[in-house]
């Protein structure tokens, strides 16, 4: 589920930022939110029009756990460091009960898994329809208030423990996975923050992800 933690990590302390700082960038949360959506989109669809059995589910289990692995740092990373910078000026009530919501869709998900393409379909829809509505809200409201009390450092180190947290194999469908999703400029600020050694490997990886893509959706 959505709502277990990882790993135990401590939260630094952490200042509000101040109006002279930089804000932080956001740049890998949106692109990933466009990657999830989407996927969910193609997915559901290649469930409905009875795609190939084999890559679909294999790509849909990948997905699973970025979705899931994505809502489980937001809720041992991310909303502690806004807690620490933004007090009692913002409720993560509403954030924090989305992803109590989302553990047990995704459950159906992963059992559906075993069951014929059109449960799955049905599933997926279910969770895209969720994560939509989730992403929407975290965008036009939680954004704004990460903008305003989160500085570029702290948020820097939340995506530095997430990183931290990838195991290899994970990275290996991340990486491109994100890259596939992010325009052009998006994706020279993902590559900036990747380590040397992962950012030899992304030509590979791209490739590596290019032919599953294709196995999966045609």
């Amino acid at each position: 589920m959505s709502t277990v933690k990882l790993s135990t990590v401590k939260i630094p302390a952490v200042a509000p930022r101040r109006p002279d700082e930089r804000e932080p960038d956001l740049t890998s949360m949106y692109v990933i939110h466009r990657a999830m959506l989407a996927d969910l989109r193609r997915l559901a669809a290649a469930c409905a029009r009875g795609g190939r059995d084999g890559p679909v589910r294999a790509y849909t289990a990948a997905l699973l756990t970025e979705v899931h692995h994505h809502h489980a740092n937001e809720d041992d990373l991310l909303w502690p460091v806004i807690e620490r910078t933004a007090g009692h000026a913002v409720d993560l009530s509403p954030y924090t009960d989305d992803h109590q919501a989302l553990g047990p869709v995704l459950d159906r998900c992963r059992a559906a898994l075993d069951r014929d393409l059109a449960a799955l379909g049905h599933a997926l829809t279910e969770l895209l329809e969720l994560l939509d509505d989730h992403i929407a809200e975290e965008e036009s409201e939680l954004f704004p208030i990460i903008f305003r009390f989160v500085p570029y450092e702290a948020y820097a180190w939340v995506e530095k423990q997430v990183g931290k947290r990838a195991t290899p194999r994970q990275l290996m469908f991340t990486v491109p996975w994100l890259l596939r999703y992010a325009t052009p400029e998006e994706g020279a600020r993902l590559l900036t923050a990747a380590s040397p050694p992962l950012r030899l490997l992304v030509p590979a990886l791209r490739l590596r992800y290019a032919h599953r893509e294709m196995r999966t959706f045609g």
